[in-house]
């Protein structure tokens, strides 16, 4: 698995340090469209923010990018940013599903993540934590090794 680094410049000033012990969910999100990782950094930029919010981000050709390092806290899911790591797929899962390339780079990429953070025990969507209807389709139910609840099966 390869992830495709970025030189991002970010507002330093606002990134703070992701505390590894604290890190117990990953949290899956769509975009709602389609683009490359620039214009989600540039966008989350003018919003004010440090710049990118999600840790990964899974083109639809199944390339995974580099977005926030993953040693700071994310901005992808309030009240839920300092205990978890965020990965995007691109589309928009109204109106398309994930493509098998995605899904199988998502599967690829939760493992890694659990072998950087050990206590991480759930795989969530967004709308599992917070009242929207990201990422409309179940991707936690496409992540390989859990439950219908985003449980690690042991």
């Amino acid at each position: 698995m390869e992830v495709i680094t970025n030189d991002f410049n970010f507002n330093k000033s606002k990134l703070v340090e992701l505390k590894y012990n604290k890190v117990v969910l990953i949290i899956l999100h769509h975009r709602g469209g389609n683009g490359d990782v620039q214009s989600i950094h540039k966008q989350h930029l003018r919003n004010g923010w440090a710049g990118i919010g999600y840790h990964y981000y899974i083109r639809k050709d199944g390339q995974i990018f580099q977005g926030r390092p993953i040693k700071y806290v994310g901005s992808h899911c309030a009240g839920n940013n300092s205990c978890s790591i965020g990965v995007c797929l691109e589309g928009d899962f109204r109106k398309e599903r994930p493509t098998d390339a995605q899904l199988q780079s998502l599967n690829e990429l939760v493992p890694h993540i659990r072998k950087m953070y050990k206590n991480i025990k759930r795989v969530l969507n967004h709308k599992d934590l917070y009242p929207t209807a990201c990422p409309v389709v179940n991707l936690k139910g496409f992540v390989m090794g859990t439950n219908e609840k985003g449980d690690f099966i042991k």
